[in-house]
C-alpha cells in the first residue's frame, strides 16, 4: 500500500513538472533525480545476514553472501534566488536481500518486539528488511543577502565545515541524518568567516555506554568557528563545542512549575589554529577538553571490569592533542618533504569528533588487514560461536586514524577503509616524496609512543579491575585493533617504515604499476613493575599496598597497616585449577609483547578497453609476534596470536563505465599460515571430542583451555578465504 502510494505521488508530480511550461531561471524550478544501487557479495565465510560484511550493532545481521538494490531520490526544489529546499528518499541497505520478494512473511512477533533480525528473517514488519523508504537529508537553505550571515542551513547537514578534532562529517551512508541549525558569515571581503550551529545529539552513540540515555530531545551539541585570512600567506581560527547531554531530574519533588533536568555527560572542546603559506608551509593546531560523566541514573562511577565499552571514559576529565605539520616544497626539484609532530591527548575527548573517513596524521598507520585480536580477525574467537566476521583478510589498505576511541566502522564490507582510534598516540612523522617523472617515490619513518604508557590505569594502588577507562576489545595481536586505546599495563613503542614507488611502464595504453615495503616495529612490555606481579616464585599471591580500600582479598598476616589497603593482580590473573595447565605470572616478561611485521606489495593496472580499467595486486604480510604466554593469555578473552603469521592476498579491481551506469568489482583470494608458540611452563593437551566439535579443531590436536573455558590451540593452521563484491550504480 505504501509503495503504491509513492508510486502514485512521483507520477502526479511529474505529471505536474510535463505540464507546467519553462520558466526563467528567477522563476521556482523543482528537479527530481536519483540513482539505484545493486550490490552482490560472495564469499567463502558464507555468512547471508546483511548485505554488509561488517557491524558489531546488536541485532543487525552481517555478511559476506547476497545480493540487494537500494533506491534513492534526489529532490532539489528553488522556491527563489534566496530560498532552496533538498531532501532525499532512500531505501535502507541492510537486509534488502532480492531473496527477501520484498519483504513479505517473516517471524515477528509484535507481542514480542523486533528482536533479532538475521538475514531478513524478520520479514515485512520490520525496518531492517522490509525495503522501506526513508525520508533523509531534509534541508532547507536560506541566502538572504543580508550583510551579517551569507546563509542559514535548517534541517540536515553534515556538518563537514567543522575541524575534526572537534566535529566531524557524518560517515557516508549517514551523511546527512545529522540534523540541527547551521549559521555561516562574512565579512572584510571574506577575509572574515564564522559558522554557528546547534546539533541535535545522535541517541545512539553520544554518550555513556553509546547512548544519550532516555530523555533525548533536548541533547545538543553547540559549535563557534571562526577563520580570519588577512592576506594567501597567513590565516588563523579557533572554535569551540559543547556538548550537552540531560536527563529528567527524578529528584525535583514538585511539579508544579514543571521538571527540573540534571546533566548526564557534558563535554567542551576549544581549539586554536595558526597556518603560514610560503615556501615552507607550517601549520599549527591545539586542542583542549573537558568532558564530564555524572554518575547515578544509569551512569555508573566505573566500568567494573578491564574491558567496558564506551565512547568515552568515566568520571572528570581534561586533556590536550596538538599537531604541527611543516610542507616544504621543490628543496630540489620535485621533492616534497612533509614533517608532523602529533600529540594526541591520553584524555582528549570529544564527542563529536571525526569518526571514520578523514585521516588526520600524516602517518600510514596499522594495516587494515589486521583489525581484530585473533589470527582470523575474530573478536573473542577464543571461545566458541564467536567466528570472524569481517574475514581473514580484514579490511583494505591502511588505517585511517582518528581522535576519538568512538570510532565507527559499522557496516561496512571488506573494500573499505578502517579507522582506527589514535587517542594517546605522541611522536613525529617524516614522510618525503619525490616526483621524479614517470616516477613517484615516497617514504615514511614514523616513531610513536604513547600517552597511556601507565601502570594500573596511572592510577597505582586502586583495583586495576574497576577502571574508569574502557577497554574495549584491549590491545592483543597482530594490529592495532581499532578502537582499544587504553589497556591497565602499557609500556609501548611503535616504528614504522614505508617506502612506495609508482610509474607508468609505457606500454599500450599505459601500465599503471606500483610497489611498496613497510616495516614495523612494535614492543610494549605491559607490566613493568614487579609490584603488581600476581604471584610470587612459589606460586603464592602477591600483594602490594595503595591508598585506603577494598580488593576483597587479602595476605595473611596483613602487608600494610591498613588491610584495606592491600592488593593483589592474582584476582584476575589466577592460578589454573589444574597444575600446569598454564603458567603462573610470575614474571614481568610474562606479559610482554614484540611485533616484527613487513609488508610487500606490487600492483599494476591497465585500461582494457574504453569503458574497462582492471588493476592486479599482491600484498604478502608477514609478522613475527610474542604477545604474552599462557600467564597473560590476551586478557583472558582473546584468541593467543603468538608466533610467526604469513598473509598473502591477491587482489582483482575491475571498473565498467557505460553513459549513465558505473559497474565495480573487488575479487580477493586470502591465503596465510599461522604457527603458534605460546610459551613454555605449562602442559599442552590434546583436543577430546566435545573440544574438537565446539572450536572447530582437529580431534587430538594440541592446545589448552583458559581461565574463562576458551580453548587455544597450538596446531599449525592454513587458512584460505575467497571473497568478492560488486556493484552497478545508476544515476538518472
Amino acid at each position: 500500500m505504501h509503495a503504491r502510494k509513492i508510486g502514485l505521488a512521483l507520477s502526479a508530480g511529474a505529471a505536474v513538472l510535463w505540464a507546467v511550461p519553462a520558466v526563467g531561471q528567477e522563476g521556482p524550478s523543482l528537479t527530481i533525480g536519483g540513482t539505484t544501487y545493486t550490490k552482490w557479495l560472495w564469499g567463502t565465510n558464507r555468512d547471508g545476514g546483511a548485505l554488509y560484511n561488517f557491524t558489531t550493532v546488536p541485532g543487525e545481521g552481517y555478511g559476506d553472501n547476497g545480493q540487494g538494490t537500494e533506491l534513492e531520490l534526489l529532490i532539489d526544489a528553488k522556491l527563489s534566488r534566496q530560498v532552496e529546499v533538498k531532501a532525499r528518499l532512500h531505501s535502507r541497505f541492510n537486509q534488502n536481500q532480492w531473496t527477501n520478494y520484498g519483504g513479505f512473511g517473516g517471524t515477528y512477533d509484535p507481542t514480542q518486539g523486533p528482536g533479532q533480525c538475521i538475514g531478513g528473517s524478520c520479514g515485512e514488519y520490520d525496518p531492517r528488511s522490509n525495503q522501506y523508504v526513508k525520508l533523509r537529508g531534509a534541508q532547507v537553505i536560506l541566502t538572504p543577502g543580508y550583510t551579517w550571515i551569507d546563509s542559514a542551513t535548517i534541517g540536515s547537514n553534515d556538518f563537514g565545515q567543522f575541524d575534526p578534532f572537534v566535529i566531524g562529517r557524518i560517515r557516508y551512508i549517514d551523511r546527512d541524518n545529522a540534523q540541527g541549525l547551521l549559521f555561516q558569515g562574512s565579512a572584510l571581503g571574506r577575509k572574515l568567516t564564522w559558522d554557528v550551529t546547534r546539533i541535535s545529539l545522535p541517541r545512539l552513540w553520544a554518550g555513556y555506554n553509546y547512548s544519550t540515555g532516555s530523555y533525548v530531545v533536548q541533547d545538543a551539541a553547540y559549535g563557534v568557528q571562526v577563520r580570519y585570512a588577512p592576506s594567501p600567506a597567513f590565516d588563523a581560527g579557533g572554535l569551540f563545542t559543547y556538548t550537552n547531554d540531560v536527563e529528567i531530574d527524578a529528584r525535583d519533588p514538585s511539579w508544579d512549575n514543571g521538571r527540573s533536568l540534571r546533566p548526564r555527560f557534558r563535554n567542551g572542546v576549544g581549539g586554536l589554529k595558526l597556518a603560514y603559506h610560503g615556501p615552507v608551509d607550517i601549520s599549527a593546531a591545539g586542542y583542549y577538553s573537558d568532558a564530564n560523566t555524572f554518575s547515578g541514573l544509569d551512569v555508573p562511577a566505573t566500568f567494573g571490569g578491564i574491558n567496558g565499552y564506551s565512547p568515552i571514559p568515566l568520571g572528570h576529565h581534561t586533556d590536550f592533542s596538538a599537531k604541527v605539520d611543516l610542507v616544504w616544497r621543490d628543496p630540489i626539484p620535485g621533492l616534497v618533504i612533509n614533517l608532523q609532530y602529533f600529540n594526541i591527548g591520553a584524555e582528549y575527548v570529544a564527542m563529536m569528533a571525526a569518526r571514520r573517513e578523514v585521516d588526520v596524521l600524516l602517518t600510514e598507520g596499522h594495516d587494515a588487514a589486521w583489525a581484530f585480536p585473533g589470527p582470523t580477525n575474530a573478536a573473542y574467537g577464543v571461545f566458541q560461536g564467536n567466528p570472524t566476521r569481517i574475514g581473514y583478510g580484514g579490511w583494505s589498505g591502511q588505517a585511517q586514524q582518528l581522535p576519538t576511541i568512538n570510532i565507527d566502522n559499522e557496516f561496512t564490507d571488506f573494500d573499505e577503509p578502517m579507522a582506527e582510534t589514535v587517542i594517546g598516540w605522541h611522536g613525529v612523522t617524516l614522510k618525503p616524496v619525490l616526483n621524479l617523472m614517470p616516477w613517484q617515490l615516497s617514504v615514511e619513518y614514523s616513531y610513536i609512543g604513547y600517552n597511556t604508557n601507565w601502570q594500573a590505569w596511572g592510577s597505582p594502588g586502586k583495583n586495576f579491575q574497576n577502571p574508569v577507562y574502557p577497554g574495549t576489545e584491549l590491545d592483543t595481536g597482530v594490529g592495532h585493533n581499532w578502537r582499544s586505546a587504553y589497556a591497565p599495563f602499557s609500556d609501548r613503542i611503535t616504528q614504522i617504515v614505508a617506502l612506495r614507488a609508482k610509474t607508468v611502464i609505457d606500454v599500450g595504453r599505459g601500465i599503471d604499476a606500483n610497489a611498496g615495503v613497510k616495516f614495523i616495529s612494535e614492543t610494549d612490555k605491559r607490566m613493568n613493575d614487579a609490584r603488581y606481579l600476581p604471584y610470587n616464585p612459589d606460586g603464592t599471591p602477591h600483594y602490594y599496598c595503595g591508598p585506603a580500600g577494598s580488593n576483597g582479598t587479602f595476605g595473611d598476616p596483613p602487608l600494610c597497616d591498613d588491610p584495606a589497603a592491600q592488593y593483589t593482580t592474582s584476582s584476575y590473573y589466577s592460578n589454573p585449577g589444574t597444575p600446569g595447565q598454564w603458567k603462573n605470572f610470575d614474571s614481568l616478561a610474562d606479559d610482554d609483547r614484540k611485533l616484527t611485521y613487513w609488508a610487500f606489495s606490487l600492483g599494476a593496472g591497465y585500461q582494457l578497453f574504453d569503458d574497462l580499467y582492471a588493476s592486479l595486486t599482491y600484498i604478502k604480510y608477514l609478522a613475527d609476534l610474542e604477545d604474552g604466554n599462557t600467564a597473560f593469555q590476551a586478557y583472558n578473552l582473546h584468541e593467543m596470536a603468538s608466533g610467526k603469521h604469513d598473509k598473502n592476498q591477491l587482489i582483482l579491481n575491475m571498473k565498467y563505465i557505460l553513459a549513465g551506469v558505473e559497474f565495480g568489482f573487488e575479487g580477493q583470494y586470502n591465503f596465510g599460515t599461522f604457527k603458534p608458540d605460546f610459551g613454555t611452563g605449562f602442559t599442552p593437551v590434546a583436543a577430546d571430542a566435545t573440544t574438537a566439535a565446539n572450536y572447530h579443531v582437529p580431534l587430538g590436536s594440541l592446545g589448552f583451555s583458559n581461565r574463562y573455558g576458551g580453548w587455544n590451540s597450538m596446531a599449525d593452521r592454513d587458512f584460505q578465504n575467497w571473497r568478492l563484491k560488486a556493484f552497478m550504480k545508476a544515476a538518472f
